[in-house]
């Protein structure tokens, strides 16, 4: 009925309308997407190129924001504000001159996503943002019903895509760094595993650098916990080199999860990896990367005589030539193996 009534007005509007109508679209998005509250701040700042403000009334907090994401200038008494429905807090806008055309849309329509986004705050902190939610979401064996239950007790919608990331603990940030950027985020400790779930598709880049962090597949969250088995999977085989690991780029590497410690640590050629040492085993796999010595060599910054010669000794103690594919193969997969061994106490435990 609201958006019925708005669009009954735009017809005073005439040119304005199909803009108006992008700005119903435009915070319908942000409601859609589970923004927190200082995203929504910041994308109607944008949206209307001048600072707003929320304040939210169960908290007594204010933010305020300019387009550029900065409070750079002092706030000035805000001629545009709207009180929100049921005593939540109000809205405003720092318009300098004469108002916009559409800001009273714009106005309105960032009042009715205030209303949305503060009381799924406000659920959440009744929640506590407990913990036990995000054990339950991602246990194997929680029902249906009792998944979807906590799913949205943590502001996730059952069928909204979510990953799962399991992060070595030792590499504190991550998920303080991405809700920092936005992205809704929930966390809980899971053995001696840092477990995070986030209705977002990661690029690597917003990975800090020293963390190892296995990346699950995007799954309805109802299948949270098979994103959950994948980025566990995936955190064993992630390694100085390569210290982000998707469920995605595993391929048949995944199969070899499940093998027993000892029946890793029995195989000649993880031993023998074992034995090269982290600058050996460097060039090893740049080779099993590149596929020529040359190719190698350039991604190591060194000549090509120079890896020729590195790769010989790692040869002798091999005990295999990485002179074709199928050598390179059984090397690959050799280090897989190693870093897979070296993980084992870094997996976390499957939630009960």
């Amino acid at each position: 009925m609201v958006v019925q009534g708005l669009l009954l007005r735009l017809s005073t509007l005439d040119a304005d309308a199909e803009s108006a109508v992008r700005v119903i679209a435009y915070f319908d998005s942000l409601v859609r997407d589970h923004v927190s509250v200082p995203v929504l701040v910041h994308a109607t700042a944008r949206l209307a190129q001048c600072p707003v403000g929320l304040f939210d009334a169960a908290t007594g907090r204010r933010i305020r924001t300019s387009p550029s994401g900065v409070a750079d200038r002092p706030a000035t008494p805000p001629a545009q504000v709207r009180e929100l429905s049921s005593g939540l807090g109000s809205v405003w806008m720092e318009r300098e001159g004469a108002a916009h055309g559409l800001d009273e849309i714009v106005l309105e329509r960032y009042a009715a996503a205030a209303e949305v986004t503060l009381e799924r705050a406000a659920a959440l902190a009744q929640a506590g943002q407990d913990p036990a939610l995000v054990e339950l979401v991602l246990s194997a064996e929680t029902g249906e019903a009792e998944r979807a239950r906590a799913l949205r007790l943590l502001g996730f919608a059952p069928s909204a895509p979510l990953q799962a990331l399991a992060i070595a603990l030792s590499d504190q940030g991550l998920a303080a760094g991405l809700r920092t950027m936005g992205h809704q985020v929930r966390e809980a400790r899971i053995g001696d595993t840092e477990a995070v779930l986030v209705a977002t598709n990661l690029p690597d880049s917003v990975v800090p650098d020293g963390a190892r962090v296995g990346i699950g597949p995007s799954l309805p969250g109802a299948q949270a916990a098979e994103s959950w088995a994948g980025a566990r999977t995936a955190l064993r085989f992630t390694g100085p080199h390569d210290p982000v690991m998707r469920w995605s780029e595993l391929g048949a590497l995944a199969l070899f999860a499940d093998l027993p410690e000892a029946a890793i640590a029995g195989l000649a050629d993880v031993r023998a990896v074992e034995r090269l040492g982290e600058e050996a085993a460097a060039v090893v796999r740049a080779l099993c990367l590149a596929g020529s010595i040359r190719g190698a060599a350039t991604s190591m910054h060194l000549h090509h005589s120079s890896m020729a010669a590195r790769i010989a000794r790692a040869e002798s103690v091999l005990g295999f030539s990485l002179a074709d594919a199928p050598g390179r193969l059984r090397a690959h997969l050799a280090l897989a193996l190693a870093r897979l061994r070296a993980n084992l106490p870094a997996t976390g435990r499957t939630p009960a």
